[in-house]
């Protein structure tokens, strides 16, 4: 009774599958033909399976061996420190006493002693036109000298030198230089020239001076 019983049972839960199958389908189709039209409709369903994502696994990479770490460097050994050199003695060598250079003494030449020369100048004749006039030089000194006697004059235009005796003369501007020769310590030397001029004025020397000595007008 009891196998019976859940023939019936199984038989009727088919059935209801079956017909529950069967609406499911009018559904669908129904369905179908509402949203594609009846062509489109006729056709069998197509199962669309959805796509699974492809996923690439990369072979492993070997793995990296490490690099092996440097060994620490050695400390350096401080280096010894040097042994302080002994103080070199060094005996003084007593220098050489030099003995003192004597230098021959320097011979000064003394300078010669001054000139000593007096010369005296006296006119002997004038006149508006010019004047003569003598000289006389004497040497009082200890060494002989070249003597000369220069005569001045002041206001005098085209002053002329006429002659010269006993001497040599020349005309610079207004004045007449009167050079002789050597003379001798202690000996003496006489002179004379005329003079010309232009113009009214007086015609006679307006001063005198020797060389290595002095010079007078009387």
């Amino acid at each position: 009774m009891a196998a019976k019983h859940s023939v019936r049972v199984f038989g009727t839960a088919r059935f209801i599958l079956s017909f529950a199958v069967a609406v499911l389908v009018l559904l669908v189709v129904w369905t179908a033909v509402r949203a594609v039209g009846p062509a489109e409709a006729a056709k069998p369903p197509t199962l669309v399976l959805p796509s699974v994502a492809r996923v690439t696994i990369d072979p492993p990479s070997p793995s990296v061996s490490p690099t092996p770490s440097k060994s620490p460097t050695p400390s350096k050994s401080p280096t010894p420190s040097k042994k302080p050199t002994a103080a070199r003695t060094t005996t003084a060598v007593p220098e050489k006493t030099r003995e003192p250079t004597t230098k021959p003494p320097v011979k000064t030449t003394p300078p010669p002693p001054p000139a000593k020369v007096e010369a005296t100048l006296a006119v002997t004749a004038s006149w508006d036109s010019g004047y003569v006039a003598m000289g006389r030089v004497t040497n009082e000194g200890d060494r002989p000298v070249r003597w000369k006697v220069t005569v001045s004059h002041a206001d005098l235009r085209d002053l002329r030198l006429r002659g010269v005796w006993n001497a040599t003369g020349n005309l610079s501007g207004d004045s007449i230089v009167i050079t002789g020769g050597t003379l001798d310590p202690g000996r003496s030397a006489d002179f004379g020239f005329q003079t010309s001029k232009d113009g009214r004025g007086d015609a006679r020397p307006a001063g005198c001076n020797a060389v290595g000595g002095t010079c007078r007008i009387r």
